[in-house]
């Protein structure tokens, strides 16, 4: 196995990890981190065909519960993850086709699929579907988004500028959804010389009801480096010389994802073509951060596969 397959696996066992945190039907432990829903749906478009019931049970949920999915912020993620953009609208085109919502990011008719109507869900404890249980509660809209990045920070009063950022929306967008939570006594906005500073309500009775928060993760981001890093192991005809440059010139562009995500960064202090080695060492250190560290997070591609 390549550094780049270790990877690839590594995230297909993640995907399955959110899939499960979600109520879909696969063996292993769930997801405890903050689920990304649109960022999921584009990975698993992007990684997880050569895994047919990875990609089957995604679709069976996305059939059953995609009102969930916000499609502007689907698209913008799309954007921002990067890869075959294809994939993503034939993934989309399929739920629709099999009787699921049509995205906007949805491209031709899809391919045949019949949902197997197996996954059905009736709670949403799991601190990995937070934050679709709070869009349950709040709309799909930027509302839910914001509450589920202020209660999985305790303590953190971003701007409206971060919040924006955090949560791929409008500056705009941010600034009204927040008047309208503040007005609900869900958050409560400070003026901090001339930024508003936004925070979640200390009410005890509403964090009650929040329940378990599940680790804060970025996961638009993680992917996005991912992709891109994938992509780039996939390409055939490379030197190790050339591999060499051009993996430090990817690194090079990478370097604030890395640093944002804390994802162990690659040994930039070896020179020449020894670098292609280096990077094929942190292709293996970051599979290892990718992949879930629950006991059965990996599981799930070794067990009844015949049940495809």
């Amino acid at each position: 196995m390549t550094p780049t397959d270790s990877l690839t696996a590594a995230v297909r066992d993640r995907l399955a990890a959110q899939w499960i945190a979600l109520g879909v039907s696969l063996p292993g432990d769930p997801d405890q981190t903050l689920v990304d829903l649109e960022a999921l749906i584009v990975m698993t478009a992007l990684r997880g065909g050569a895994e047919p019931r990875l990609t089957d049970a995604a679709l069976d949920w996305c059939v059953r519960y995609g009102t969930a999915i916000n499609g502007g912020r689907l698209r913008a993620i799309t954007a921002e993850i990067g890869g075959d953009a294809g994939a993503v609208a034939g993934f989309a085109a399929t739920v629709a086709a099999a009787g699921g919502p049509r995205w906007p990011v949805a491209v031709g008719e899809g391919r045949p699929y019949q949902s197997r109507d197996k996954t059905l869900v009736t709670h949403l404890r799991a601190p990995g579907a937070f934050a679709w249980r709070l869009r349950s509660a709040f709309g799909v809209a930027v509302r839910a988004d914001i509450v589920a990045a202020l209660a999985s920070s305790p303590g953190w009063a971003p701007s409206i500028a971060e919040l924006a950022a955090v949560t791929r929306s409008t500056k705009r967008n941010v600034a009204i959804a927040t008047r309208s939570l503040q007005l609900g006594e869900v958050v409560e906005i400070d003026r901090v010389g001339n930024e508003q500073r936004v925070r979640l309500t200390s009410d005890t009775g509403f964090h009650d009801w929040l329940g378990a928060v599940p680790d804060p993760a970025d996961w638009t981001s993680r992917y996005a480096m991912t992709e891109a890093v994938c992509a780039f192991g996939e390409r055939e005809g490379m030197s190790v010389v050339v591999t060499a440059v051009e993996a430090r010139v990817l690194v090079a562009r990478l370097l604030p994802g890395i640093q944002r995500t804390g994802f162990p960064p690659p040994d930039v202090d070896v020179k020449g073509g020894a670098f292609s080695a280096a990077f094929d060492a942190w292709l293996v250190s970051l599979a290892g951060a990718i992949a879930p560290s629950a006991r059965g997070g990996s599981s799930w591609r070794r067990d009844e596969l015949h049940d495809r």
